[in-house]
C-alpha cells in the first residue's frame, strides 16, 4: 500500500524542464540581430495551403512574432521578404515535429531561416 502511495505521488509532480511535443504549434518569430529596424514578411505554405503569412517590423536586436500554425507532416515552401526585397525561398518536407521557425536577420542586414525545436 505505501508503494502504491508513492508512485502515485510521483506521477502528479509536475516536470520541470520539459520541451513541448507535436501537439504544440509552430511559432515563427522575426529575430533581428542588426542595429538597425527592418521590415519583415513570411508566407509559409503547407501542401499549397497557406498556414502563415504576414509582415512585421522587428525593431533594431528585436524580435516580432510572425505568426502561429499547428505543425502537420508536409511539403512546407517559405518565403521571407527583407525591406520589401525577397531574400530566402525554400521548400522542404517534414516528417519530424518541429515548433519554431523563424526568419533572422543578421548584422549585414541579410537573412537566414532557423527551424527546430523550442523548449
Amino acid at each position: 500500500m505505501r508503494r502504491r502511495r508513492l508512485l502515485g505521488l510521483l506521477v502528479a509532480l509536475p516536470v520541470a524542464g520539459c520541451t513541448g511535443g507535436p501537439g504544440d504549434p509552430i511559432t515563427s518569430l522575426a529575430v533581428n540581430r542588426d542595429d538597425t529596424s527592418h521590415t519583415v514578411a513570411v508566407r509559409i505554405v503547407r501542401d499549397g495551403q497557406r498556414v502563415i503569412e504576414n509582415t512585421v517590423t522587428a525593431e533594431a536586436e528585436g524580435v516580432a512574432e510572425l505568426g502561429t500554425a499547428p505543425w502537420r507532416r508536409g511539403r512546407y515552401r517559405v518565403t521571407a521578404g527583407v525591406d520589401g526585397e525577397p531574400v530566402v525561398e525554400t521548400a522542404f518536407v517534414s516528417e519530424e515535429w518541429f515548433n519554431q521557425f523563424d526568419v533572422v536577420v543578421r548584422a549585414d542586414g541579410l537573412a537566414a531561416l532557423n527551424r527546430g525545436r523550442a523548449a
